[in-house]
């Protein structure tokens, strides 16, 4: 099957927010100057996978609220990190954060270039969705630098 990739609108945050739930990931998303999201579509317009950026400064991002349908393989997960590392890239984005809370996830991750870091940086915590993230056990924060 053939899937989109495009930028998240106004219309789409119900969807998104619904396909989140489904998906056991927090809801609540909203567009706004600091968070985009990129949407995968099939094509009769069914989400099938949604990646958020949200700014946490000039330079920073934090990548979060990945939900993906079991319809998708791993070079479309690839596909839609690529995507989303470039809108940042776009912003002035030179280094990307993720939470990780499970060990699949963060392996994926070290394969797509994010390493551990050691302390969490304090840009993480103006962000409500890291701040819950980090609330978990086995949190891990990982750390990618374009460039």
């Amino acid at each position: 099957m053939y899937y989109q990739l495009r930028m998240a609108t106004e219309e789409d945050v119900p969807a998104i927010n619904a396909f989140l739930e489904k998906g056991q990931a927090s809801g609540g998303v909203t567009i706004a100057e600091r968070t985009q999201f990129v949407v995968m579509e099939n094509t009769d317009g069914q989400l099938a996978g949604c990646l958020g950026l949200e700014r946490l400064s000039e330079q920073e991002a934090l990548l979060r609220s990945l939900v993906i349908s079991d319809q998708l393989g791993q070079g479309h997960i690839v596909s839609l990190f690529q995507s989303v590392q470039t809108l940042g890239e776009k912003l002035g984005v030179d280094t990307f954060y993720v939470v990780a809370n499970h060990r699949a996830s963060h392996d994926f991750l070290t394969l797509m270039g994010f390493s551990p870091v050691e302390e969490i940086p304090d840009s993480l915590w103006v962000s409500t969705h890291a701040k819950e993230s980090l609330g978990k056990e086995q949190a891990v924060v990982l750390q990618k630098k374009s460039g």
